[in-house]
């Protein structure tokens, strides 16, 4: 929790007590964050979501994780700590906000002055009926449906951006770092070699056996899904594209998500979707994709259909 102080009588406030002590106080011209003391004139406090700790104000330099203010007067996190999921959605929420329409800008920035907004669409909807006093039913139903698909919106945003900026970071790292460690299929155990005479032949066919049965990867594995299942959904989602072109993000996306709700009945299936990493799936598709020039085509980050004379 954010407090302030009236920069014109000193009172100390909440966040959300700053709007109903400015139309008391006549000299109230600006507030100041207790923590890091930044002044902060007209609404612009209303930006000030998260501050330094008192760790942080006290023990200056022992403490050692320093971090620095923003010009906003928000602490910027240092290279290498995360922030939690809460502040990520704080943060989100604040983006959102600041290019909501007008119909919904004077409920998002409400938003914006509460801490503990849910991040799951019931408990949000719930929370909002007490905090925004929007009902469940007609006009406050669509008001919150509204900006609940602002805030996905906001939030799928910023997870692409997110996504981006990792896939540079992996492809500026050497990849040789990588084939150090690789061990020949090859390449024997020693004690495979050394226990392999003195067992007697009943017990070694059947460790051979199994050995076998490990090595060898079952077809009901890679049965679904099939190249010919996703390069019907990839056209299929294209159609309905505008434009019938989509980012290769996007649709990878798209296709995996339309995969997981076919294979709910079927719980393998579904598992190995779940598994199945961010850039093997990205393969997968490049390579459907180059596989069928005549029916797609992939240009820099954007596929579209082709369209046949």
């Amino acid at each position: 929790m954010v407090f302030f102080c009236c920069d014109g009588c000193g009172e100390t406030l909440k966040k959300n007590q700053v709007d109903g002590h400015a139309a008391k106080c006549r000299d109230c011209y600006a507030v100041s964050c207790v923590d890091c003391s930044v002044s902060f004139p007209g609404d612009d406090y209303r930006g000030h979501t998260s501050c330094i700790t008192e760790a942080e104000r006290y023990e200056k330099t022992i403490f050692r994780g320093v971090r620095k203010l923003d010009q906003q007067g928000n602490q910027s996190v240092q290279k290498g700590k995360k922030l939690s999921p809460q502040d990520k959605w704080n943060r989100t929420i604040q983006d959102a906000a600041a290019s909501a329409p007008p119909d919904l800008k004077s409920y998002m920035d409400l938003l914006v002055d509460l801490e503990n907004v849910p991040r799951k669409e019931k408990q949000f909807h719930n929370f909002t009926v007490n905090s925004l006093k929007l009902q469940n039913t007609g006009e406050g139903k669509k008001i919150k449906d509204n900006i609940w698909k602002r805030l996905i919106q906001a939030k799928n945003r910023k997870d692409e951006e997110d996504d981006d900026k990792a896939e540079k970071a992996t492809e500026s790292k050497p990849g040789a770092e990588e084939s150090k460690h690789v061990k020949p299929a090859n390449e024997s155990t020693p004690k495979e070699v050394s226990g392999s005479d003195d067992e007697p032949p009943k017990k070694r066919a059947k460790k051979e056996m199994k050995s076998k049965s490990k090595d060898t990867p079952t077809n009901t594995h890679t049965s679904f899904p099939s190249d010919e299942d996703v390069t019907k959904l990839i056209k299929k989602t294209l159609k309905k594209a505008p434009g019938q072109t989509m980012k290769f993000k996007v649709l990878r996306k798209e296709v995996k998500e339309i995969l997981l709700v076919r294979a709910n009945d079927d719980d393998d299936a579904k598992k190995r979707l779940k598994k199945l990493k961010r850039k093997k799936w990205k393969a997968v598709m490049e390579r459907i994709v180059a596989e069928n020039p005549k029916k797609m085509l992939l240009a820099g980050k954007v596929v579209r259909l082709v369209v046949k004379d």
